[in-house]
């Protein structure tokens, strides 16, 4: 899901690359393809949703973001050809069971799941009766559980790893990062400076180097105090991994790809802590064949990089500290969360449920798999959040666009397959912006536009 903001910047950088800044997205055509019932846009502070009611009314009093959310959105209503893609590809059972299934999906969507639906999907829990489904079948490689929490995705990785390589017989090898001190970074305002400094520890210092005690605090804090990027990356061969950085699109190494562990290149650094250069990996069924040179097909290098993150401290007075961390963005794929579920088709797939937050998280943690025979759920879910109906927000956004579907207005001159696509308009229509430079954005913030 894209949010207000994204959409707008991403019309910005379009107008202005072609020098058209009367004309959205630089006046040329643009399908947009989406499933609302899946998640909002993840983060906070503006990254509001397409069809979100909070957005407000464009106004010079607010802040440049909340400027180009509010723009952002407009854009999104310019949008008048709707094409709703009604055969479900992925779940194509012709049995009885899956024809269930899929109805609990489609409801599930509408967040109206009806009391056969709930017992459809509570069928598939694990441990309930003798007939119920295993988390671990036999003969059946270790898959990755879709759990709604970053926390508790790091906990099976780390209880995973260890099965993992105890069962393979080989031991774990612990890769550290290459940590310092992060240079300060200038803020919008004065007060966003002094917010930032309240909260982060930035102790002075005469060079960038981290001291003993610290280096060893940011090593032990998980992957999800550290922005995904883990101090501590313990690997053995043939271990599963997920990517978390898109290296290289052209090689299919996107974040999200799946993979496994072939090799690596690594230096000892102080106290005989191993440090990865190059991590050599498999990737899982990728888009099309991959061959590098000098390397088995489907196999790419990733190189260790170099990012500011902020670590949550554990416990400070201070609650996180910014530094540049170097580490291969992977983390072990014995878990992942449903924000990285989403496009994927498992044809196992086990989840933890207990913990989503909204039909929406509920919707895309199910919907993954291929049949209902697949469908493996640990520990239960609240039904309250599969029933009930909508929002007032995403329900409104929803029936504009089945009213847009049956619409026969003069705007319908573009069909596409996707679930919107919108026709170029003339300038008169179009939100006029100013479009400030990428290197700008946080120093020229004059918008305006006129009656969409």
């Amino acid at each position: 899901m894209i949010s207000c903001l994204s959409f707008y910047l991403i019309c910005a950088y379009l107008c202005t690359a072609f020098g058209t800044p009367t004309e959205s997205f630089g006046g040329k055509h643009v399908i947009v393809a989406g499933d609302f019932g899946q998640l909002p846009p993840p983060g906070a502070g503006g990254h509001y949703p397409l069809y979100s009611d909070s957005v407000g009314v464009w106004s010079t009093e607010m802040s440049p973001k909340a400027q180009m959310s509010v723009i952002g959105q407009a854009i999104w209503h310019q949008f008048t050809t709707v094409v709703i893609l009604r055969k479900n590809m992925r779940q194509a059972g012709l049995s009885e069971e899956d024809q269930r299934y899929r109805k609990a999906l489609e409801n599930a969507r509408m967040k109206a799941c009806d009391a056969d639906d709930i017992a459809l999907l509570r069928s598939r829990i694990v441990g309930l009766t003798h007939s119920s489904p295993v988390l671990h079948p036999p003969g059946r490689e270790p898959v990755s559980i879709i759990t709604a929490l970053n926390s508790h995705r790091d906990s099976i990785n780390s209880v995973g790893s260890k099965a993992f390589a105890q069962a393979m017989g080989i031991d774990l090898i612990e890769f550290h990062s290459v940590d310092s001190w992060a240079a300060d970074e200038d803020q919008d305002s004065t007060r966003a400076t002094q917010r930032v400094h309240a909260s982060t520890v930035n102790p002075r210092r005469s060079s960038n180097r981290i001291g003993k005690e610290m280096q060893e605090l940011l090593w032990s804090l998980s992957p999800c105090l550290t922005g995904h990027h883990a101090g501590v990356l313990k690997l053995c061969q043939g271990m599963p991994v997920l990517l978390k950085k898109n290296e290289a699109t052209e090689l299919c190494a996107t974040n999200g790809a799946e993979g496994v562990v072939v090799g690596w290149d690594s230096h000892v650094i102080d106290d005989s802590k191993e440090v990865l250069d190059t991590l050599f990996v498999r990737l899982s069924n990728p888009p099309r064949e991959i061959q590098l040179a000098d390397l088995p097909v489907n196999v790419i290098p990733l190189l260790r990089t170099k990012q500011r993150i902020n670590c949550t401290l554990p416990f400070s007075d201070k609650s996180s500290v910014f530094i540049s961390r170097e580490q291969v963005m992977i983390l072990p794929n014995f878990a992942m969360t449903d924000f990285a579920s989403q496009g994927r088709t498992r044809t196992f797939n086990p989840c933890h449920l207990a913990y989503c937050r909204s039909s929406q998280s509920l919707y895309t943690c199910l919907s993954r798999s291929s049949s209902l025979r697949g469908l493996v759920i640990l520990e239960g879910f609240d039904s309250f959040k599969l029933s009930g109906g909508l929002d007032h927000a995403l329900k409104h956004c929803t029936s504009a666009i089945a009213a847009y579907r049956n619409w026969k207005g003069p705007d319908r001159s573009v069909q596409a397959g996707g679930l919107q696509a919108s026709p170029r308009r003339s300038q008169s229509q179009q939100a006029r912006l100013h479009l400030p430079n990428a290197n700008e954005e946080s120093k020229k913030h004059t918008l305006s536009h006129s009656t969409m």
